[in-house]
């Protein structure tokens, strides 16, 4: 429901708060008061077109503030594709500003939004009837969806099985798309992936190959510094020739050091230790000797070596190049275009078996589709007769309504079955039907969706209704029965109408009264939420337009009093 709207700087309104209750609201007041540009204003905060000549003089910009409280799971699931978080108690806050300059500032719940997103949560929050074209009921889109909720329970299960059924046979249609799709361009895929996958076999990868072989390459490039290294490191341990007459060798120096050694350890602990420290170092010296004369007698390098380990990396850059960054890339690529080549070659047969699946499922489909049609066949008498019953009460006797519900046992299939519907009205004797949406909006369409909405009213899921002078030129019994039908429909929705008639003043659970008083130059509008007392007065007032009386008083008694009974 809508709890408040807080409009500033709109045409005379400077600042106004108006308080709403969760049943009937009827907004009361002397013409040109200001009823009609809260109702305005309520529509710029859905997101309608506004336009910068309702900023009150002297001012830059006007906004307007809308407090709901919501219960709808529908909203809650807009405002998560949104990425605006719901508050846990269903508080729900519009705001919309717009300027002088033509610029908009939207917010849902603090967030900025875009005015198309305002637009979306307020199609789905409320419905205005009256001077405004704001009726979810003259989209045809959204007809065969009430009628099916009209149907009841058992029309409700029938369409959760036929809605499980089309997504099954969606899917199927993906995959067969997929499989099939152009023999030319299967063909070619089949071609390219076949080439992909021998080429990546034939390079016979191996995970870490690259590093080893970048590794080997640079032992390859320093080759002759590497070779002279060796020898040296080799000679100078054991004192082979080259290195000058009369040179020692590192294991004859250790040699003798350790015999000084051997002569004094006995005299001091500490020069044992030493020694065991130079003895261990000459047996590893001895291995270091060992290992320097393999590595020495086994550095033999092959300039060919250096080629065939370029060409191997150079193919391996070129499968990274088209494949992946790293070899275990490439080996996940091949195996993936194994799978979708065997996926393919073999796609023949699960084409046949996807054309099996698919026309048992559309079968089944269209049995659905039928039951639903029946069902739908059945709701369709009893919405047009209720329908029917409103439009009388509203001494609309001679409208008539009708639900064009067309089936087509070899159509396509949609989500709606094999039906197609629209609501449709005949507003004078002798004229065709035609559907709800070419009506021509003011009173006579108003009356027809409150009639509408008054059957529609238990299965309805739009929280707000707003109906705006929708009374011009009736009265008495049908005034009493349109007063009556906003009663019935405020039972599951809140209702905000604006008025001139007494009746429907008389029956509402909430009187707001709207005044303009004059300060100085300029004139302000205001919102009063009346009492017991101050609702009589009111009704007094509707009723004949005079001086209060006790005459009046006890008229608009009588009516509050009947009207409450209805």
């Amino acid at each position: 429901m809508l709890e408040s709207l807080t409009i500033k700087n709109t045409a005379i309104i400077d600042r106004l708060t108006v308080n709403f209750g969760s049943g009937m609201n009827c907004l009361t007041g002397e013409t040109g008061a200001g009823k009609s540009i809260i109702i305005d204003s309520i529509c710029c905060l859905l997101g309608e077109r506004v336009s910068r000549e309702n900023i009150r003089r002297g001012c830059d910009s006007a906004s307007v503030q809308g407090l709901f409280n919501i219960e709808s799971g529908r909203i809650n699931e807009l405002l998560e594709e949104m990425g605006v978080e719901a508050e846990e108690d269903g508080t729900l806050i519009l705001f919309r500003e717009y300027t002088v300059a033509g610029k908009n500032t939207c917010r849902i719940n603090g967030q900025a939004v875009t005015l198309s997103m305002l637009k979306k949560i307020g199609e789905s929050l409320v419905d205005v009837h009256g001077q405004h074209d704001n009726h979810s009921l003259l989209s045809p889109s959204t007809h065969l969806g009430l009628l099916d909720l009209f149907a009841g329970d058992e029309m409700l299960f029938v369409k959760e099985r036929f809605l499980e059924k089309y997504a099954e046979l969606k899917k199927i249609d993906v995959e067969l798309e997929s499989l099939s799709g152009d023999p030319k361009k299967r063909a070619a895929t089949i071609d390219l992936l076949t080439f992909q996958a021998e080429e990546i076999e034939k390079a016979a990868l191996k995970i870490g190959e690259d590093e080893e072989l970048e590794k080997r390459r640079q032992v390859l490039a320093n080759a002759e510094r590497i070779a002279e290294a060796l020898e040296s490191a080799y000679s100078l341990i054991n004192g082979e020739d080259g290195y000058g007459a009369g040179s020692s060798s590192v294991t004859d120096i250790i040699g003798e050091i350790i015999s000084k050694l051997e002569i004094i350890s006995e005299y001091n602990e500490s020069y044992k230790e030493i020694l065991s420290k130079i003895n261990e170092a000459s047996y590893l010296l001895e291995d270091a000797s060992k290992e320097l004369r393999t590595e020495k007698e086994e550095a033999v390098f092959d300039p060919q070596e250096v080629s065939e380990i370029d060409s191997r990396l150079d193919e391996i850059y070129k499968l990274k190049r088209k494949y992946g960054d790293n070899i275990e890339d490439i080996i996940a690529f091949a195996e993936n275009a194994g799978a979708e080549l065997a996926r393919l070659e073999s796609s023949e047969e699960l084409c046949r078996e996807l054309t099996q699946r698919k026309n048992k499922t559309a079968r089944e489909l269209r049995a659905l589709a039928a039951e639903m049609h029946t069902l739908r066949v059945e709701a369709v008498e009893k919405l047009e007769g209720g329908i029917h019953s409103a439009l009388e009460d509203m001494e609309m006797g001679r409208v008539r309504f009708q639900v064009s519900l067309e089936y087509d046992s070899e159509g396509k299939l949609t989500k709606n079955g094999l039906d197609s519907g629209e609501f449709m009205i005949c507003t004078n004797p002798g004229e065709s039907f035609k559907p709800l949406s070419k009506i021509a909006s003011g009173g006579e369409l108003s009356r027809i969706m409150l009639a509408v909405k008054s059957v529609l009213a238990d299965i309805d899921e739009m929280p707000v209704l707003i109906f705006d002078e929708i009374d011009t030129g009736i009265s008495g019994y049908a005034a009493t029965k349109v007063a009556e039908k906003f009663k019935s429909i405020a039972v599951s929705h809140q209702v905000i109408c604006v008025s001139h008639l007494a009746q429907i003043a008389a029956i509402a659970d909430e009187n707001i009264f709207i005044s303009k008083e004059y300060i100085g130059d300029g004139v302000s509008t205001k919102a009063a939420l009346l009492d017991e007392e101050e609702k009589i007065r009111e009704v007094s007032r509707l009723l004949d337009g005079g001086d209060y009386s006790e005459v009046t008083k006890k008229h608009a008694e009588a009516l509050i009093a009947r009207m409450r009974n209805v």
